[in-house]
């Protein structure tokens, strides 16, 4: 799972969101309720990001606070503002954790 940070530098819209698997050794089985997978989405109602596991049983591609539909994102690199539509810097977060081998 990656963490990423999304700015525009037009108007200012700043979010931050999870995509992925949680652990890159996860493996989907039948056994495995466990297993999760992130992706990003736009909510064109509430001009914001969404991340949502879409494994989930309970996800239904609809916003969780307006239960709009949501419009998938899948180039991460090149992700549009939703309130402005021009390009978001975007930022790929490293964990303390994995950066700093001295923490320990």
């Amino acid at each position: 799972m990656k963490i990423y940070s999304f700015k525009c530098p037009a108007c200012g819209y700043e979010s931050r969101h999870t995509v992925g698997t949680p652990d890159m050794d996860q493996i989907l089985t039948d056994v495995n309720n466990e297993f999760a997978q992130y992706r990003l989405f736009v909510c064109r109602k509430e001009l914001k990001l969404v991340h949502a596991d879409v494994l989930d049983a309970h996800f239904d591609n609809k916003c969780p606070s307006d239960k709009n539909e949501l419009e998938p994102i899948d180039d991460l690199e090149h992700v549009k503002c939703p309130r402005c539509d021009k390009e978001l810097k975007v930022e790929d977060i490293k964990p303390l954790a994995a950066t700093d081998g001295s923490a320990e």
